[in-house]
């Protein structure tokens, strides 16, 4: 899964998008394996950042998740450790099921 890294009002810095990427591949390979797409969305408005991330997995639930904030490395870390929390309890969820 390679995800797609878009910046509204903002210029997406190399070293930006390594930072997020890095970020990323600590997430669970049961996640990676499990999931269709990932998009995440950086937009800046008056010294502001605003993330949004959506998980697509492959049995056709969608997580969405949103952080809000001026620092943006912080908000990054942030976004990727509730996606790791969301993805889990989604996939413990479908475990439980079967």
């Amino acid at each position: 899964m390679e995800p797609k890294i878009q910046a509204i009002n903002y210029h997406l810095s190399d070293h930006t998008k390594d930072f997020i990427i890095k970020k990323l591949e600590k997430l669970g390979t049961h996640i990676k394996q499990n999931s269709e797409s990932l998009k995440i969305t950086i937009k800046k408005e008056n010294d502001i950042f605003d993330i949004d991330a959506h998980l697509h997995f492959n049995w056709g639930k969608i997580i969405h998740i949103t952080e809000h904030g001026k620092e943006l490395y912080a908000l990054i870390e942030r976004l990727v450790e509730r996606l790791q929390n969301t993805a889990n309890k989604e996939k413990n969820k479908k475990d439980t099921v079967k």
